[in-house]
């Protein structure tokens, strides 16, 4: 057990959890969660507290508002060991994009990476220990979401680190504290050109709306999304140049914003299948 009295980890917003055996049960059964074991947090504990070989979550993130599923993916996990965040620092909001993004790329057959997502959003403080992730604006292929869900730090559990809850278990080097303050984005500059084609793919999509992305949708493009493409433990090349890396020309972007107030899907294939060779 770890003591939920940690030096600097007194988040004063954080009330103990109201998740029961009985809705981590139901969630479980709903989401694909056989053989994950779990414990409910004491009337102590706190999400900075797991035990040994356990990683703590929130129920929201398995809901209607997010859709997360187990085994959590790898891309979830590598991107909060890539910023050296606790996966329960981040807001549905940042996880309800990955599930998106995923879905969106499978249909196309394109494995998003770690650094494809990283790339096509930006992190931002919300105070309190907590993080959201969200879409660059040029980028931004994800409408109609949720704006905000209501209470979903009361509701949280441990979830033990082995295959059944995670796709890539986390090991001693993921954070289960919270961190004051995240690793920036790295240098994309640095990327191989085949992140570049990729990225380049997904950000050209058509919009994709949240109501489309049903839980018949996600379960369909599970076996493509759970592609391996990617090292989580690569450490980020932060060089600290702040311009962030683009993906596209200036005439591809107008090409593509068009395309989307018509609804219509970009028209890129040539470029694409070029980039691709």
């Amino acid at each position: 057990m770890r003591s939920p009295i940690v030096e600097g980890q007194m988040w004063g917003n954080v009330e103990e959890t109201r998740s029961t055996p009985s809705s981590v049960k139901v969630l479980l059964r709903e989401c694909g969660g056989v053989g994950v074991t779990f414990l409910i947090p004491t009337k102590t504990q706190r999400p900075w507290s797991p035990p040994l070989g356990f990683q703590c979550v929130y129920e929201s993130y398995f809901q209607n508002e997010t859709k997360l599923w187990f085994p959590i993916p790898r891309l979830v996990t590598s991107y909060a060991r890539r910023r050296d965040a606790a996966m329960s620092q981040f807001l549905n909001g940042a996880f309800r994009i990955s599930v998106a993004l995923m879905v969106a790329a499978a249909k196309i057959n394109v494995s998003m990476s770690v650094w494809t997502l990283e790339e096509l959003t930006y992190v931002k403080s919300m105070g309190d220990g907590l993080y959201s992730i969200q879409m660059r604006p040029n980028y931004n292929v994800i409408v109609d979401h949720p704006s905000r869900t209501n209470n979903w730090q009361r509701f949280y559990f441990y979830v033990k680190c082995d295959g059944f809850a995670f796709e890539e278990p986390p090991d001693d080097s993921f954070r289960f504290l919270w961190n004051h303050e995240l690793v920036d984005h790295p240098d994309s500059a640095s990327y191989p050109e085949e992140f570049i084609a990729k990225a380049h793919v997904v950000a050209s999509l058509a919009q994709v709306s949240w109501k489309d992305i049903t839980v018949e949708r996600i379960r369909r493009a599970v076996d493509r999304i759970s592609k391996r493409d990617c090292r989580s433990d690569l450490p980020p090349l932060i060089t600290g140049n702040r311009r962030r890396f683009s993906i596209f020309t200036r005439a591809e972007l107008n090409v593509i914003n068009a395309a989307r107030e018509m609804k219509e899907l970009p028209d890129l294939s040539a470029l694409i299948k070029k980039k691709l060779r």
